[in-house]
């Protein structure tokens, strides 16, 4: 007789839940992206009845018998006090009708608010039905489930993946030969991230930094859902696309894993997936792994042990980061090199490679490019500038008689992603850059690396303007004033946010925009790359009104007057140090 399958408890899933709160914290509302399948019903179930329970317990004078969700409704233990179930219609196959019903009655059932949204397929900026494909797919999801949670007030929104699609991730990015950044497959919690402009759909800017993406499931296999769904009487839909291996790569793998052969085709508009890939090498390399380990949990063990040895290599990089660290202008990273040369193993120094590129660059944050993307011949020919095999330490090196300053040998070097690293040398007891090379006898002076953004493009003409680091928002700020919106928000070089005060005293806009027809451009300024808003009549006649304004002592163009209509603008760096 087969052993039964528990299912998963609500208290239980409180555990889960824990290891998915954003850095940011919870806010009062929070959006669960709802299919109508099993996985997101079990998760709508079990996150409505945490939230119910917690509020039970806090306005109850019966403590519950789990003392975590006694928690007061503090600043340090807010939860969040609203789920809102989110449907997206794709209308790409015939189950779509059926999926969407579902996915309402189980959020009427639960007595929570329900939004639904269609993709407009063929209205702009979304292309037409003909042309969709796996990926345009998942980015049009995304970008209807990113608008519901705006529309909603949520920060967070709860994605229902588990375990077993986590081996399907980890085996996908094994073939695709990642390392241990993929082959942990996905994270509990992570930023949204920023999409990227040029694709009008998938364009998520500043906000997309202040949202997060949850999975609580992930510690979960698929049997335990389905078993949670039984017991708790949940009704779902089976989507029929999930085992055509013709339509995608994780279908394919879902397939192989699972033994069996789909003789179900269901109608669809998705295009083919390419040609197929032989998997099963990469499934044996997994169960190698954990060979003390049943058969049946083998694989999801696996990618476990990637995930724990993620976590350690993320919190080794955070430490080393935190003791390497200068202050130095905004959106570059001074580091102390003698902390660097601490850091022997390869693993360790690639995650801090791309930790340093990600902050710095001018590449979507959360896109693979601004982390040179992942490739590994990139990744290691930067650790060879930073951690050379033969090193002479530079206070062996000759002095310069005419400088009095060891020599140094390191080179300005072009890493990936639109940054440059600079060997220099810094004053910790200043806290500046002084000179390429120690001072012979100095103490206080430490050989270093600052990375920063690549100058803009100058020369290319066939690139847009923002290759040039120009930026036009003269129409977006007329539009903005025309929907009477009190403030509009530019990204700027994917790294800074500029903030127009549209109703600032004056009238600013009328004055130099509308009598006198200029444009407003964001312009960088400094060696930078820093921000600087402008008025321009013509390309020889224009007026600064606002700069990046930041204080450093000892440091150029640091501590500047602001601008004259400097208060009608407000500029952020909005790129993160952190693993998540």
């Amino acid at each position: 007789m087969p052993a039964l399958i528990p299912p998963i408890t609500p208290i239980e899933f409180f555990h889960y839940l824990q290891r998915c709160i954003p850095p940011t914290g919870w806010r009062n509302k929070i959006v669960v992206a709802n299919s109508g399948g099993p996985d997101s019903t079990a998760l709508l179930y079990l996150l409505t009845a945490v939230v119910k329970l917690r509020k039970a317990s806090q306005f109850s004078s019966q403590p519950h018998e789990n003392y975590a969700l006694n928690a007061p409704p503090s600043s340090s233990h807010r939860f969040p006090r609203v789920v809102a179930s989110v449907h997206v219609n794709h209308n790409l196959q015939d189950a779509a009708t059926s999926m969407q019903e579902t996915a309402l009655r189980t959020a009427k059932r639960l007595g929570i608010p329900h939004l639904l949204e269609s993709i407009p397929w063929g209205k702009s900026p979304y292309p037409c039905r003909q042309d969709v494909d796996e990926k345009i797919a998942r980015e049009a999801r995304y970008s209807r489930l990113f608008h519901a949670m705006q529309v909603v007030n949520a920060n967070a929104i709860a994605f229902a993946h588990h375990a077993d699609d986590q081996v399907e991730t980890a085996i996908m990015r094994m073939s695709q030969g990642s390392g241990i950044r993929g082959l942990a497959a996905m994270r509990p919690v992570r930023r949204w991230g920023m999409g990227n402009k040029e694709n009008g759909y998938y364009a998520f800017g500043v906000p997309g930094m202040r949202s997060w993406l949850i999975r609580p499931l992930l510690p979960v296999s698929k049997d335990r859902i389905l078993a949670t769904c039984e017991h708790y009487q949940l009704e779902y839909v089976i989507d029929p696309t999930n085992f055509q291996p013709d339509l995608t790569f994780r279908n394919e793998v879902r397939q192989v894993l699972s033994g069996k052969a789909s003789t179900l085709q269901p109608k669809t508009n998705l295009q083919p997936s390419a040609k197929p890939m032989i998997i099963e090498p990469y499934v044996e390399q997994l169960r190698a792994m954990t060979p003390n380990t049943h058969p049946a949990d083998q694989l999801r063990e696996a990618v476990r042990l990637f995930g724990i040895r993620l976590e350690e290599v993320d919190a080794q990089v955070t430490n080393i980061l935190y003791r390497a660290r200068v202050k130095s202008p905004p959106s570059t990273l001074l580091l102390r090199g003698p902390t660097l040369e601490e850091v022997a193993d390869d693993e360790i120094r690639t995650a801090l490679i791309r930790r340093c590129l990600r902050y710095v660059s001018h590449g979507p944050w959360g896109a693979v490019w601004s982390e040179a993307g992942g490739d590994r011949t990139s990744l290691r020919r930067i650790a060879d500038h930073l951690w050379p095999a033969t090193s002479v330490p530079l206070a062996q090196m000759p002095v310069d008689p005419q400088t009095g300053a060891h020599e140094d040998p390191r080179r300005t070097f072009t890493a990936a992603a639109g940054v440059i690293v600079y060997p220099v040398t810094i004053n910790v007891r200043l806290g500046t850059i002084v000179r390429r090379g120690c001072m012979q006898g100095r103490t206080d002076e430490v050989p270093g690396w600052i990375f920063a953004r690549a100058p803009p493009h100058t020369k290319a003409q066939s690139l847009n303007v923002e290759a040039h680091g120009l930026l036009d928002v003269t129409q977006e700020l007329l539009r903005a004033r025309a929907l009477g919106k009190p403030t509009y928000t530019a990204l700027y070089d994917y790294r800074f946010a500029v903030h127009f005060n549209i109703t600032s005293p004056g009238g600013f806009i009328e004055n130099e925009v509308l009598s006198k027809k200029n444009s407003v451009m964001i312009i960088p300024d400094t060696k930078w790359v820093l921000p600087q808003v402008v008025v321009s009549a013509g390309p020889e006649d224009s007026t600064c009104v606002g700069k990046f304004l930041w204080q450093l002592p000892g440091w150029k163009d640091s501590c500047r007057r602001p601008a004259k209509h400097q208060s009608w603008v407000a500029m952020e760096f909005v790129r993160k140090i952190g693993a998540i």
